[in-house]
């Protein structure tokens, strides 16, 4: 008996993932048609109830993208194409549409430079992203062991496997540096955009405090804390300040 009650809730749940998946294919030919035909909103709105559903991958936020901007929604496409970008750092598409969609935001703050060399680091680290170098660290350590046991059992006598197990260790070092920088920029750290035309930032959480500068869409910062109604954000020349949560979408 509970063998057959168990078939029945696999066979049920099977039935379940296969229906979702079919009508989430519905949706997604709809949303194509519906971007073919100009109607962005409608496309806008498919996307979304496929995301809503539990499913992400880089081709949903791209798309995502593309029809947010081609509604006039600078902020939610940024917020698309990062998004895009945070599962695969490799979608050439999705970074060069980023780039253009940055264009149209009229702030122009710029990203507080850190030095050559740690713009180069980051940069670098970007290309590969967390994923591919945690592989990356995976494969040297492997690399670092299996030339350590051959030392200890009969490699005492040739050179080659301590040229191994050299570069097992400087692949491993590397690949871990850069690992644990793109967990502090891609996972520890908080980042949030402007949907709003303008948003005011303030010196604290709320409407009596004195604006320090106008946001616009489009602006793009690290949330540095949470308050009931505000967010605490930095933005990319240091500068600090508060403003509205209703302003601002969380990448």
């Amino acid at each position: 008996m509970k063998q057959f009650i168990c078939f029945m809730l696999i066979t049920i749940l099977s039935a379940f993932s296969v229906a979702s998946a079919a009508d989430n294919e519905t949706l997604w030919n709809q949303a194509a048609e519906y971007y073919d035909k100009g109607d962005f909103v409608s496309a806008i709105e498919n996307y979304t109830k496929i995301i809503q559903r539990g499913y992400s991958n880089p081709k949903l936020f791209y798309n995502l993208g593309n029809s947010y901007f081609m509604a006039g929604d600078i902020g939610e496409s940024i917020w698309a194409y990062r998004r895009a970008l945070k599962i695969d750092p490799r979608m050439n598409q999705a970074a060069v549409n980023l780039e253009y969609a940055r264009s149209f935001n009229t702030d122009k703050i710029q990203m507080e430079k850190g030095g050559f060399i740690l713009d180069l680091w980051n940069g670098f680290t970007a290309l590969l992203g967390l994923n591919g170098f945690l592989i990356i660290f995976t494969i040297s350590w492997w690399l670092l062991a299996s030339s350590l046991a051959y030392i200890l059992i009969r490699g005492k006598d040739r050179s080659w496997p301590y040229y191994l197990l050299i570069l097992g260790l400087v692949i491993a070092i590397f690949a871990g540096a850069a690992s644990a920088r793109r967990i502090k920029l891609d996972r520890l750290s908080v980042w949030g955009v402007l949907i709003s035309q303008t948003a005011d930032i303030r010196e604290g959480p709320g409407d009596d405090f004195k604006r320090i500068e106008v946001g616009h869409e489009g602006l793009e910062f690290r949330i540095l804390e949470t308050r009931e109604n505000s967010y605490l954000i930095e933005l990319g020349n240091g500068l600090k300040g508060w403003v509205t949560k209703d302003a601002v979408i969380e990448i």
